[in-house]
């Protein structure tokens, strides 16, 4: 095992330095990897990401060391030097592609790297949250931990791996940091409310790894139902509003969270821009790499999840929390605030003015795959 620096490069698109300098550094990650998982977690992100032009990998060959050697360099085979159009119109949920690469990059085989290991089959069709995609659960690979191991997952003694899909690939992802029953969404039959998929669709926020819409098609795909009613032995679906909470927390940044009884969209961080335009940040009020304006990803996952269950009127309702619940209780909701910024006193006619143009455009388009949602009796 060994550590890495990874950094990406794009092509250089300013007018006034373009000439001087040709790529720019675009994101970089430090990463831990056995040597020859390390070219395969370069292309799957290559693959993913076609804008990117090439990396370079700097090496030490242990946590404490200060400084990194140059290793290698690497250019993407798969770069586009035109922005890829977002096309908005859907395709069949069953012609849908999930590509799980960059998860790949974390399927291993352990018997070589551990003296004790147990295998335990699963009996009972679970599936299982890696990332942003889902797998069906085969069964699970107990391990004594490696000095690797005890470092990059905190465990003292043993850790537990998940085996996934009909191949029984091994899984040693970060997200088995904390254990792996809170990555169990459920299982085959089972039918779940959307907000229980809220750790998912908060992850694939942050990472950009598909659209929303996506993870909702591929966790049907392996046979669990979303829901968009209210409770499990209730007909009765949430309204056709998606209620958006907006929390101040400077002058100039805000967090948005979607509101409890509400269809769930996942919380984030903006700021202002030097334009008056909203922009996504992380938690720390940092832009992130992409750089997408806040309206954009709140118009993909509400047309996603309007195009999901058919409901060709789902609109948002943007209001101001003025009494925070931190997750204990409900955030009490009001106007927003007239002496906020203009554009986000306007955020939600923008937001329901773009899914009206989208609706008009593909008037006909909705996930015509969706399980079928059945009520439960009361018990």
């Amino acid at each position: 095992m060994a550590y890495y620096l990874v950094t990406y490069y794009t092509k250089n698109t300013n007018e006034k330095t373009k000439e001087v300098f040709n790529d720019v550094p675009y994101k970089s990650f430090d990463v831990e990897f056995q040597k020859e998982k390390l070219l395969e977690y370069i292309f799957a992100y290559f693959e993913k990401n076609p804008f990117v032009s090439y990396c370079t990998v700097m090496t030490k060959h242990w946590s404490g060391e200060k400084e990194y050697d140059m290793y290698c360099s690497a250019v993407n085979p798969h770069f586009k030097e035109e922005p890829i159009k977002h096309e908005y119109k859907h395709l069949d949920a069953d012609d849908v592609i999930v590509k799980d690469t960059l998860n790949k990059a974390h399927m291993v085989s352990y018997e070589p790297l551990h003296k004790g290991f147990e295998v335990n089959l699963e009996s009972e069709q679970k599936v299982i949250r890696l990332g942003a995609y889902f797998y069906d659960l085969k069964g699970v690979l107990i391990c004594e931990a490696t000095e690797a191991d005890k470092e990059k997952y905190y465990r003292e003694k043993f850790i537990t791996f998940p085996i996934v899909d009909d191949d029984w690939r091994v899984y040693d992802g970060e997200e088995i940091c904390d254990g792996i029953e809170h990555l169990i969404v459920g299982k085959k039959g089972d039918t779940i409310p959307l907000a229980a998929l809220r750790e998912g669709a908060d992850f694939n926020a942050r990472e950009h790894w598909c659209a929303y819409d996506e993870q909702l098609v591929d966790l049907e795909r392996h046979g669990i139902t979303i829901s968009n009613r209210k409770a499990k032995d209730s007909a009765e679906e949430f309204s056709d509003n998606v209620v958006i909470g907006i929390d101040k927390l400077s002058d100039k940044r805000f967090r948005m969270d979607s509101d409890w009884g509400s269809y769930y969209i996942p919380s984030r961080f903006f700021y202002v821009g030097d334009d008056d335009e909203l922009y996504e940040t992380d938690e720390e009020g940092k832009p992130t790499a992409y750089q997408q304006k806040l309206i954009t990803r709140i118009v993909d996952d509400v047309w996603g999840l309007s195009w999901f269950f058919n409901k060709p009127n789902l609109r948002v309702l943007v209001t101001a929390i003025t009494d925070n619940g931190y997750g204990f209780q409900r955030n009490q909701l009001g106007p927003i605030p007239k002496d906020w910024y203009y554009t986000v006193q306007t955020l939600e006619g923008e937001i329901n003015r773009h899914l009206d143009e989208r609706h008009q455009q593909y008037p006909d388009d909705y996930n015509r795959s969706k399980r079928p949602d059945i009520v439960e009796e009361k018990k």
